[in-house]
């Protein structure tokens, strides 16, 4: 398979159960042999949210090998501002907003 589609699938996996209405979105850059995944909160991230992103980072990890680097951050990007993707990564998850 595809290490793009691996990563992607991966990432959607890692997802269940850990998202909460503070999460606005994900976003993923998958280079082999980087996956750097980015998790959007409406609000300042609090220690859950952390959590949340370490076990998520955890799952995707665990589903390759040790060549993979595998890195998850929190952001706060409030409402008032737009969720933006960086050069090269794709949405794996958006919340719906009103426009």
């Amino acid at each position: 398979m595809d290490f793009r589609v691996s990563v992607l699938l991966s990432v959607q996996r890692g997802l269940w159960d850990i998202v909460t209405p503070n999460l606005r979105g994900v976003a993923v850059l998958a280079r082999y042999p980087d996956v750097v995944v980015r998790f959007l909160f409406e609000d300042d991230p609090g220690e859950e949210d952390r959590e949340n992103v370490s076990e998520a980072e955890t799952y995707v990890m665990a589903d390759f090998l040790d060549e993979v680097s595998v890195a998850a951050q929190a952001e706060w990007v409030p409402a008032s501002l737009p969720r933006e993707l960086k050069s090269g990564e794709e949405w794996v998850y958006l919340r719906k907003e009103s426009a």
